[in-house]
C-alpha cells in the first residue's frame, strides 16, 4: 500500500480540521496516510519533554517510511523542509521506493490575474516561490483542487501497481 505523508500548516484549528478531513478522504481512496496532527508523541502541548530534535526525528522517521510527500503549498518552512527531504530521497536515494512530492495549492489568491498596473503589495495576485513550483512540477505535479489531486494519486497507484 502506498503511504502518503500529509504536510502543511497545522497549528491553528481550521488547519487541524482540514488536515484531519483531508487525511480521512485520502484514506477512503485506499492509501495509508501519516498526518502529523494525529501524532500525540510530538504534538501533546501538555508535555515538557518534547524538543525540536524529537519532532525532527519523529517526522523524518515518518518521511522515510512514506512513499509520497503531499505538500500543501503554503509559506510553512517545516513543510518546505519535508518536501525537499522527500525530493532528495526520490531523486538520489531510491526512486522506486520514494515516489516524490505532490502539491496541493488551494490558496484562492492563485485565481487572481496579475495586474501590470499594480506592483508590490497592491498587486493582489499570489505567487508561489519558483523553486517550489519547479520542484513540484518536476516531481509528481501540483494541483489546485482536491479532485485533481485525488485523480493524480489514483494514477500514481495504477503506475506503481503496473510495475
Amino acid at each position: 500500500m502506498i503511504k502518503i505523508y500529509l504536510g502543511g500548516a497545522m497549528f491553528d484549528l481550521p488547519n487541524v480540521r482540514y488536515n484531519l478531513q483531508l487525511a480521512a478522504e485520502i484514506r477512503a481512496l485506499g492509501f495509508d496516510v501519516y498526518c502529523p496532527n494525529e501524532n500525540k508523541e510530538i504534538n501533546d502541548k501538555g508535555r515538557v519533554d518534547i524538543t525540536p530534535e524529537r519532532i525532527y526525528d519523529a517526522d523524518v522517521e515518518q518521511l522515510l517510511s512514506s512513499n509520497i510527500f503531499l505538500c500543501q503549498v503554503s509559506e510553512d518552512s517545516g513543510t518546505m523542509w519535508e518536501a525537499g527531504f522527500m525530493d532528495c530521497l526520490s531523486r538520489h536515494v531510491d526512486p522506486r521506493r520514494y515516489l516524490g512530492v505532490i502539491g496541493l495549492a488551494t490558496d484562492i489568491r492563485l485565481a487572481t490575474r496579475p495586474n501590470p498596473e499594480r506592483s508590490g503589495i497592491d498587486n493582489l495576485a499570489f505567487a508561489i516561490n519558483g523553486l517550489i513550483t519547479g520542484g513540484l512540477k518536476r516531481s509528481l505535479g501540483c494541483y489546485t483542487t482536491e479532485e485533481a489531486l485525488f485523480a493524480r494519486l489514483r494514477e500514481i497507484r495504477a503506475e506503481v501497481e503496473g510495475r
